[in-house]
């Protein structure tokens, strides 16, 4: 599932590519709209600062999810959901779930899966 993300800050000149510090984050926005009342806001509260500068990104996330279940129905978790991620792409969320699915081969009642938000 796609998000959105408002990014930016101070820079050291307009050609925005070196930050002063770290850039500030907002989000995850789960819809471009929230998003860009977000970055609305932010940008109107820096206006008058030519160095101060934010955008809008659209980031794919995925994540691994599951654990040890009460019985094969897989409906009703033991402890807590283990969530490990994000992933950028489903490639790399694979990846981790092959492994955390071979660590736990043996135990019919554990299952992860691959979800998108």
């Amino acid at each position: 599932m796609a998000r959105y993300w408002v990014i930016g800050g101070e820079y050291r000149d307009t050609g925005f590519e070196e930050p002063i510090g770290e850039e500030q984050k907002f989000g995850p926005f789960d819809c471009f709209e929230s998003a860009e009342a977000k970055w609305s806001q932010i940008a109107w509260q820096t206006v008058d600062d030519a160095n101060t500068r934010y955008r809008i990104e659209r980031i794919e996330e995925y994540w691994v999810v599951g654990g040890e279940y009460t019985d094969t129905s897989f409906t009703t978790l033991k402890g807590e959901e283990q969530r490990f991620g994000p992933y950028a792409t489903f490639e790399a969320a694979r990846s981790e779930w092959q492994k955390r699915a071979w660590m736990e081969v043996d135990d019919c009642n554990t299952r992860y899966r691959i979800s998108d938000g």
